[in-house]
């Protein structure tokens, strides 16, 4: 059964309970399991059902950002930037990007119980991240993860990166690929 830690399970919780917008907007979209789900008592450690995890999750760009990709990649980005500038400062090493992303990959394996990220420099200014095993119709999670891709090369080269998808799994066959690259 694919599953989801705790301790982004609470950041998500958090995020639906305090929104500006009210409990209402998400209660219209959520099923009962969810709604249950986001009752519940959250701890860090536990794993949680994936199912529900994402029900809430794709109800948040929604409700939020009506799944619009350049909002979502802008989440990404200020959600990275607060927690990589704050909390996980010491994550990233601004001298090794290969680093970083080793740390960001061993990050989603001890958040999420399925799944790989796979990043694969083409050269000094350009990388290829590919999401193995996660859900192929995923959009708004992979618009959301340019963003923590985006402000990761950034403090490490100093660089804004531009990007573009190489496959979107939720058009054709293969795994979705993000291409990035920056100027030297």
């Amino acid at each position: 059964m694919k599953q989801v830690k705790g301790a982004i399970t609470i950041t998500l919780v958090k995020a639906i309970k305090t929104s500006p917008k009210g409990l209402k907007s998400y209660n219209e979209r959520l099923s009962d399991k969810a709604k249950e789900f986001l009752q519940q008592r959250i701890l860090m450690g536990s794993w949680y059902p994936f199912k529900e995890y994402r029900e809430l999750y794709d109800t948040l760009c929604f409700v939020e950002a009506r799944n619009n990709p350049s909002d979502l990649v802008q989440w990404g980005i200020n959600g990275s930037e607060r927690l990589l500038t704050t909390i996980y400062h010491s994550t990233v090493d601004k001298e090794d990007i290969k680093m970083a992303f080793e740390k960001y990959s061993r990050f989603h394996r001890r958040v999420f119980n399925f799944g790989e990220i796979v990043t694969e420099f083409i050269s000094d200014r350009e990388l290829h991240m590919t999401f193995v095993d996660m859900p192929r119709d995923w959009q708004n999670y992979y618009n959301v993860t340019i963003g923590y891709g985006i402000v990761f090369i950034e403090l490490c080269t100093g660089k804004r990166p531009d990007y573009v998808f190489l496959n979107k799994s939720w058009e054709r066959e293969g795994w979705t690929k993000i291409k990035y690259s920056w100027t030297p």
